[in-house]
């Protein structure tokens, strides 16, 4: 469970804090590979924005899990169901003409097209980290079904963002709540923009 965690379903809307004021309701995606933060940071935007958030975890069939518990990455044709449960997700929100947060690794550019389809325009926020802490993390996460043995191959997997796509790459910090500020500061900028 995430450090920042929440005794209310993910789904429960929160009040809007302070901090968030002036952020516009708008579809979101943290991504990254294992490790890097990114249910800790969606649970913390919803904590602070008040939209319902989506661990995209949750949505990976019990067979993907018990592949990558056993060490096996998935390929993309293994990803197609998530990513479509995924995209479900981010549709039904948009539907709803709420703000949302999707957890998701989108660690392709056809991953994240995917999760686009349809006229979704979701703000990605790639957050990024040295394999080393990275690892640290995996292997302190205890209940896990991603072992620390899959990171290299989700680091060869990882495509950046393209300067064409919605978002911004963000460092996840030690502390997750920097991490949640430099995320609520990049989505008040792309208000800007």
């Amino acid at each position: 469970m995430p450090q920042n965690a929440s005794t209310l379903p993910p789904d429960h809307p929160l009040p809007t804090q302070p901090a968030a004021q002036g952020i516009t309701p708008r579809l979101v995606v943290v991504m990254g590979v294992a490790g890097a933060g990114k249910s800790t940071v969606a649970e913390g935007l919803h904590n602070e924005l008040g939209w319902p958030w989506q661990d995209a975890d949750a949505l990976h069939s019990p067979e993907s899990r018990a592949l990558m518990a056993a060490g096996t990455p998935l390929d993309d044709t293994q990803r197609v169901d998530w990513l479509t449960r995924c995209h479900a997700w981010l549709a039904e929100q948009a539907r709803h003409g709420h703000g949302a947060i999707l957890a998701c690794s989108a660690l392709r550019l056809a991953h994240r097209d995917r999760l686009r389809a349809d006229h979704l325009n979701p703000f990605f926020l790639a957050l990024n980290a040295d394999p080393a802490s990275l690892t640290q993390r995996l292997e302190k996460r205890p209940g896990h079904f991603m072992p620390a043995s899959l990171l290299p191959s989700q680091l060869a997997t990882l495509e950046p963002l393209t300067p064409e796509e919605s978002g911004v790459t963000l460092q996840s910090l030690a502390q997750p709540a920097e991490t949640i500020a430099l995320a609520l500061n990049a989505l008040k900028r792309a208000d800007q923009t």
